[in-house]
C-alpha cells in the first residue's frame, strides 16, 4: 500500500541460531528489509537501541510482536512517540498471547488495537480498534493473518491521522484481564475436560507450543481434535481405542477424534498409523495431568 510516509529502517531481534547446523539466522522481517535495501537494527541491549534511534532519528516508530518491552527513558524519543499494534480489544488480553487467550477463553469476537506504548504493559491510550469475529473454524494462525491484513491496512490511516494532531483515547479501567505467554507445561491436553475446552484449546496451542499428552510415561504430541460420532466403548478420561480406522480418546463428557500424533523421536503419523503400531491394549489410554519427564 503507497504511503506518503517513509520508512527509515527497522528494528529486529538479533539473529538466533537455528536447525542442525545451528547457524545464525536472522528474523523474516529483516529478510523482507535487506530485500528491498532498508537498514537494519538488530539491538542485543537498551544502549544499542538507544545508539540506533539517535542515529536514525525517527518521527514515529511502529512496534508489532517485538518481544521486548521498551525501556521509559526512549518512549519520548521520538516526536510522535511510539505505537503498538496488538491483537485483541483493549484492555481485554494486555500481554504476550492475546489471541491464544481468547481462543481458550471461548471468546465470540476480537479484533486489534493500535495504541500508544508507555510505561505499562500494553495499557496507553487508544488511537484505533476494530473487532473480528471468532469462527469455529479459527484456529491463532487463521487469526494472526486475519488481524495482520486488517493491520497492514490501517497503520497507515493511523500514521496520518497522528500526524494531524489526533489523540488518542484512554483504556477503560474495567474489563482488564491478562494473556501471559503460554509455556508448553500450559498446553498439555487434560482429557478430563469437556470437549469444547479440549477443542478450544487444540485450535489455539496446536502448532505453538504444540499440544501435548502423555502416552506410556512419555509425552506425545497431540494434532489437531474434532467431535467424534462412533460407536464405542471408551468410559474413562483419557481411555483411547481405534475404531473404524479412527484414534478415538475419551473426555469429560464426550468422545473425540485425534487426527495426527507425533510420538518422542518419530516423525509425525497419522492417528490411525499410531493406533496400528502401538498395539493397544483395552482399557489404555492417556494420563491426564500427570506431566511427563520426557520431552516429544
Amino acid at each position: 500500500m503507497a504511503s506518503e510516509h517513509t520508512l527509515g529502517s527497522i528494528i529486529t531481534t538479533p539473529d538466533k541460531k537455528s536447525g542442525r547446523g545451528q547457524a545464525l539466522t536472522q528474523t523474516a522481517l529483516a529478510t523482507w528489509a535487506d530485500e528491498r535495501g532498508i537498514l537494519v537494527a538488530k539491538p542485543e541491549s537498551t544502549s544499542m537501541l538507544n545508539q540506533h534511534l539517535l542515529s536514525a532519528q525517527p518521527q514515529l516508530i511502529v512496534t508489532l510482536s517485538y518481544g521486548r518491552m521498551i525501556p521509559v527513558e526512549l518512549l519520548h524519543g521520538p516526536r510522535f512517540g511510539w505505537l503498538n499494534v496488538h491483537f485483541s480489544l483493549l484492555p481485554r488480553w494486555r500481554g504476550a498471547a492475546p489471541v491464544q487467550w481468547a481462543l481458550m477463553e471461548g471468546d465470540a469476537t476480537t479484533g486489534i488495537s493500535i495504541f500508544k506504548l508507555d510505561k505499562g504493559m500494553d495499557t496507553g491510550p487508544i488511537f484505533f480498534q476494530e473487532e473480528l469475529a471468532i469462527e469455529e473454524s479459527d484456529t491463532t494462525e487463521s487469526l494472526l493473518e486475519s488481524m495482520s491484513q486488517i493491520a497492514g491496512q490501517r497503520i497507515l490511516e493511523v500514521v496520518t491521522s497522528i500526524t494531524k494532531a489526533t489523540k488518542p483515547v484512554a483504556q477503560p479501567n474495567a474489563g482488564v484481564t491478562l494473556a501471559p505467554k503460554i509455556s508448553k507445561e500450559m498446553a498439555e491436553l487434560d482429557w478430563r475436560s469437556p470437549a469444547d475446552s479440549l477443542l478450544r484449546k487444540s485450535r489455539a496451542l496446536q502448532l505453538r507450543p504444540g499440544t501435548w499428552s502423555t502416552f506410556r510415561g512419555a509425552r506425545i504430541a497431540i494434532g489437531s481434535l474434532s467431535e467424534s460420532l462412533e460407536l464405542n466403548e471408551l468410559s474413562n478420561p483419557g481411555e483411547i481405542s481405534f475404531v473404524n480406522g479412527k484414534l478415538l480418546v475419551r473426555c469429560a463428557d464426550s468422545v473425540l477424534e485425534i487426527s495426527d500424533v507425533t510420538p518422542a523421536g518419530k516423525k509425525s503419523m497419522s492417528g490411525a498409523d499410531f493406533a496400528r503400531g502401538a498395539r493397544l491394549t483395552p482399557g489404555e489410554g492417556f494420563q491426564s495431568g500427570e506431566g511427563s519427564e520426557k520431552e516429544a
